[in-house]
């Protein structure tokens, strides 16, 4: 009984890990409408100028980092990445202390059709930047080493019926609502930031795991696995963008 078990339980993990482990394709485009902040536009990223992102992330090898009652929040190691904001291509920080990482929070909201706030799930995306170089070709001008972060955000028409929260829950809903896309930059010799903002259309594409073999996969490491925690050191950014239910607010002056 005991060996027919544990093989149901391999049974499990394997085809809900051959299931998952397929690549998955965020990637969208749109118009920065607004600009916040202080720091001086250089002029080459006036707003009107359109964006565009697409970044690929395996869901089987997400850490899970923190988690309570309707929060979570995922590394992630990006493949594929490419971030553009008019002629300006945005470089991802290779040190690992900036790991790309998702947040994902229940909320209520309002949506198209309803005149009743109704539950909701809202998720960001957080990628850290290369420090800059202080030359023409970037969006907001002021001296070389400013810190950058992009924040790619959306919610989805969700209820909470009781279930956990995890990283499949962005994957089998429909339309995303609210889009928000937010490229930030802050010069700490100067103590200033600025940020541009636009909303866009998107979505998940190329391999989007189904729901039962999510389910299999969980009931998998649910008999046989566990979870690893590691710390992150938060403050890097030194309190350089907190996220908000809808829409990122980034630190600024």
């Amino acid at each position: 009984m005991r060996i027919s078990v544990l093989i149901a339980a391999s049974c499990l993990i394997t085809a809900g890990s051959g299931a998952a482990a397929a690549p998955v394709t965020y990637s969208g485009s749109g118009t920065l409408s607004q600009v916040l902040g202080k720091l001086p536009l250089t002029g080459s990223v006036p707003v009107g100028s359109s964006f565009s992102f697409s970044f690929t992330f395996d869901p089987a090898k997400a850490a899970l980092f923190e988690s309570s009652d309707g929060y979570a929040i995922y590394d992630l190691a990006l493949s594929n990445a490419a971030i553009t904001l008019g002629s300006y291509s945005y470089p991802l920080s290779p040190e690992a202390v900036y790991t790309p990482f998702i947040e994902l929070y229940r909320a209520f909201s309002f949506f198209p059709g309803s005149n009743m706030s109704e539950e909701a799930l809202a998720f960001t995306f957080f990628l850290a930047g290369k420090p800059t170089m202080g030359d023409a070709a970037e969006p907001f001008g002021g001296s070389a080493g400013k810190t950058q972060l992009v924040s790619i955000g959306g919610v989805l028409r969700q209820a909470n019926n009781g279930q956990p929260l995890t990283l499949d829950s962005i994957f089998v809903e429909g339309a995303t609502y609210y889009t928000n896309f937010e490229y930030g930059a802050r010069d700490p010799a100067i103590r200033q930031s600025g940020s541009l903002r636009g909303s866009y259309a998107g979505g998940f594409s190329s391999g989007v795991p189904e729901p039962d073999h999510w389910a299999l996969l969980i009931a998998g490491i649910g008999i046989t696995g566990g979870i690893v925690r590691r710390r992150r050191n938060t403050s890097a950014f030194g309190g350089l963008a907190r996220c908000m239910p809808i829409g990122i607010r980034f630190g600024r002056n």
